[in-house]
């Protein structure tokens, strides 16, 4: 199973549309900021499962805040973040992602691109940003392959 991670699309539809045909994924997670973006980009690939929560710049949308999914035998925890403090540190994101029996942790907000593997195995991603505030920050995603409850991480980077 291959898995597009997205976050912080910001109204950028056209990045997201091009990581997907990048990718080529059987299910995408959109991890906030603007989870109307994943609803619209939904409807434009509807023969792939998507995952969505809300992020701080979400408001009153009807989506969760966390999911806890399990995929091709992994167990995947889903946050944008922001509830855990992320902008300062990751230990409280990586302790509920532990509490919760995850073998992934994935989270945005921060609008950085994080890839890392914790003590004990748990697996740490935020895919970035998908849009793009200058030349020194490009737009990324995360892309996930789960076989048999292995996971193989990494960081995509769109061209300028």
């Amino acid at each position: 199973m291959k898995l597009l991670v997205m976050s912080d699309s910001h109204r950028i539809m056209k990045h997201m549309r091009y990581a997907v045909d990048i990718a080529a994924p059987d299910a995408i997670i959109h991890l906030g900021d603007h989870i109307s973006d994943a609803l619209e980009l939904s409807r434009q690939f509807p023969l792939i499962t998507f995952y969505m929560v809300n992020g701080n710049c979400d408001g009153c949308s009807a989506g969760k805040n966390e999911l806890l999914l399990e995929l091709g035998g992994a167990v995947v925890f889903v946050t944008h973040g922001h509830k855990y403090g992320v902008k300062t540190g990751q230990s409280a994101l990586i302790n509920a992602a532990r509490d919760k029996g995850a073998t992934l942790a994935l989270f945005g907000h921060t609008h950085k691109a994080l890839l890392e593997q914790a003590p004990g195995g748990l697996w740490v991603m935020n895919p970035g940003q998908m849009m793009r505030h200058d030349s020194i920050v490009p737009a990324s995603y995360g892309v996930v392959t789960i076989e048999g409850g292995e996971l193989s991480c990494g960081i995509g980077y769109l061209p300028g």
